[in-house]
């Protein structure tokens, strides 16, 4: 009422990603948030491909738990962020047999995606593994470079 808007500006990767076929008219400008890393929920909402997604969080392989069928690895929450629990934190990157189980502050927990058993020697002690994270805006907030 009454207010001067200069400038409208719209802040969505979905929308950056796949804007409507007739534009956006009285949009100025975007702010599309992760745009430029994606991550595993933009690839769920659409607005990727899994080749897209920018970002990459190294973990190494540190112990094994076969009476549990349990991989212990280097990366906690503090090295990829709480977000998407409830979905899985992300993806292990060329593993779709892998899923996280569970993290602490600096260890996470793989566990067998289909509840199987896990064939260990696949995963020697050292090896890297590399997770796409569910967000990518709080999982490279945790680093500083």
């Amino acid at each position: 009422a009454g207010v001067d808007v200069p400038v409208v500006g719209v802040g969505s990767t979905p929308t950056c990603s796949n804007p409507p076929a007739a534009g956006l008219p009285g949009i100025d400008e975007m702010h599309p948030g992760n745009y430029c890393y994606y991550d595993v929920m933009q690839q769920a909402l659409g607005s990727c491909k899994e080749e897209d997604i920018a970002v990459r969080i190294a973990t190494r392989v540190i112990g094994h738990y076969p009476q549990r069928g349990l991989l212990l690895v280097d990366m906690g929450w503090t090295g990829c962020s709480k977000q998407g629990e409830e979905l899985g934190y992300g993806r292990i990157e060329g593993h779709p047999e892998l899923c996280i189980a569970g993290l602490k502050q600096e260890a996470g927990l793989l566990k067998a995606s289909g509840g199987g058993p896990l064939d260990f020697s696949r995963y020697p002690l050292g090896t890297i593994l590399r997770l796409e994270p569910y967000h990518s805006c709080a999982s490279t907030k945790q680093f500083d470079r």
